[in-house]
């Protein structure tokens, strides 16, 4: 299988530039990045001085791809239901009441994105997290997309992203160390 649709949900820090970045490296892929902010996608799909992240080089990247292979969307569902790979990069605040206050991360955005994509998806999917989550998040999401799913088969990956801000292109373009894990050597064999 050749991934041609990639969908990234989550506008914000992560989910922009990484995204931008594989549209810039990966021509031949259709990079769809969603958010439930209106005000974010309006502003990725704004003037190039209005983006909602400031990063060195961002603005000239997105400027090269946006309207060609990387498109920013309201439209959740349909970005879900015609990519073959989704990325989670929403936002994983830490929590401010229960148990884990002020500690743990609060995995409420995770648990909405993974419900989405278990409602929505009728083929096969790649989901990978993104966002920085605490360890053995990959199985809750399996958990969830597998008791809310369809007969759909989902493949998760974790790859944590370590951006910092200021340099966060020049990271992705020159990583210093990149993280894949997941169940199964499946999912690596895709193109």
């Amino acid at each position: 299988m050749i991934i041609k649709n990639i969908c990234c949900i989550g506008a914000g820090y992560v989910g922009g530039p990484t995204m931008g970045v594989i549209a810039l490296k990966c021509p031949n892929i259709k990079v769809t990045v969603v958010d439930k902010s209106s005000d974010k996608i309006d502003s990725w799909n704004g003037p190039l001085d209005t983006l909602p992240v400031y990063e060195p080089g961002l603005s000239e990247i997105v400027n090269k791809v946006r309207g060609k292979n990387l498109f920013f969307s309201k439209d959740i569902d349909d970005a879900i239901d015609n990519a073959e790979m989704i990325f989670m990069a929403v936002n994983t605040p830490t929590k401010t009441e229960g148990e884990g206050a002020g500690m743990a991360a609060d995995l409420r955005y995770i648990e909405a994105c993974a419900l989405d994509i278990a409602r929505v998806s009728n083929n096969d999917k790649i989901i990978v997290e993104k966002s920085t989550l605490p360890v053995r998040t990959a199985e809750k999401i399996k958990d969830i997309l597998n008791q809310h799913g369809k007969d759909v088969n989902f493949e998760i990956l974790s790859n944590p992203e370590f951006l910092a801000e200021g340099t966060a292109i020049k990271d992705l373009f020159k990583s210093d160390r990149v993280l894949i894990g997941g169940d199964s050597t499946e999912s690596g064999k895709k193109q």
